[in-house]
């Protein structure tokens, strides 16, 4: 069964995107793993790092995908169809084609800001129908389970209820958290709907916690005592990976618009943030294959 990792957080910035992308990159370019990168924020940079996103002359300050390859053939098939494909059409009854990558193994289920935050404003009433399970439901499509290996879903930082599809989609969670009072604070909501959708799921079908990664780090007390903290705090501390991510400029320059289809891991074994995003991402392929 394909297997679906979330990474989530309550706070913006704590570096979902960037675990997000290191994960994709790591698992098609070391691990050989057939992926499919799905982006449920509204900012779309996941979708940006991998396809170049256009700006939304409706929505000026959101992004949309590009046309897709495949639309001039597509349009015969679907006269009506307007050539962009996003995950937000799932939550509008449509059918999603995924883009590929400059990445051999990787096809990535674009953001729609303006789709997005449409789907995320939807009525309680309609939450359960129109968002919550559409996600689930185009995941477990058997030809999808039959072309991926792994389904990576980076997610706004929110409780609402993109994530909360994310979650009920998910068979992994992961949670990078900075060491500062706000994230952390934030951890203990993410934790708290994890257990509540963990305690739900059929045990055929569980839904099991990566970690919380430890992410822009720097060496000063500040960071040091946090994280020292987090670690001894009870019903917390067992889930704090040891493995971290420091605050280094290069993650920045990788994420430049000039750098969007290079790599981190094409770097020299001896480059310390290759070696550091290695140590992170092994741990959490362990975690999701502990088999292989």
């Amino acid at each position: 069964m394909t297997k679906i990792i979330v990474a989530a957080t309550n706070k913006g910035g704590d570096g979902k995107t960037k675990t997000s992308i290191l994960l994709a990159e790591y698992l098609t370019i070391i691990k050989k793993k057939r992926v499919l990168a799905i982006d449920l924020d509204p900012q779309c940079n996941f979708s940006h790092k991998f396809l170049d996103m256009e700006i939304d002359p409706v929505e000026s300050q959101g992004k949309m995908p590009p046309i897709h390859p495949s639309y001039t053939e597509e349009k015969k098939i679907n006269p009506e169809w307007n050539g962009r494909s996003s995950i937000a059409d799932i939550f509008y009854g449509e059918s999603v084609l995924p883009y590929s990558t400059h990445l051999n193994l990787l096809d990535i289920a674009p953001g729609y800001a303006m789709k997005l935050l449409e789907a995320e404003a939807v009525r309680k009433s309609e939450v359960r129908n129109k968002v919550h399970h559409q996600l689930h439901l185009f995941i477990s499509d058997p030809t999808l389970q039959e072309a991926y290996d792994i389904v990576l879903i980076d997610t706004a930082p929110s409780k609402g209820p993109l994530t909360v599809s994310a979650v009920k989609a998910a068979s992994h969670i992961v949670i990078p958290s900075q060491m500062e009072q706000n994230s952390i604070h934030g951890i203990y909501g993410m934790l708290q709907l994890w257990k509540q959708e963990a305690l739900q799921r059929d045990k055929s079908y569980p839904l099991e916690l990566i970690g919380i990664l430890p992410n822009k780090i720097r060496d000063v007390n500040l960071h040091k005592d946090l994280l020292n903290e987090l670690r001894q705090a009870e019903f917390i501390g067992d889930y704090v990976m040891e493995d971290k991510l420091k605050l280094r400029s290069i993650y920045a320059e990788f994420d430049a618009e000039e750098s969007n289809s290079d790599s981190i891991f094409n770097l020299s074994d001896k480059n310390v943030a290759r070696e550091e995003a290695m140590k992170v991402c092994d741990f959490i392929y362990k975690k999701v294959f502990p088999n292989d």
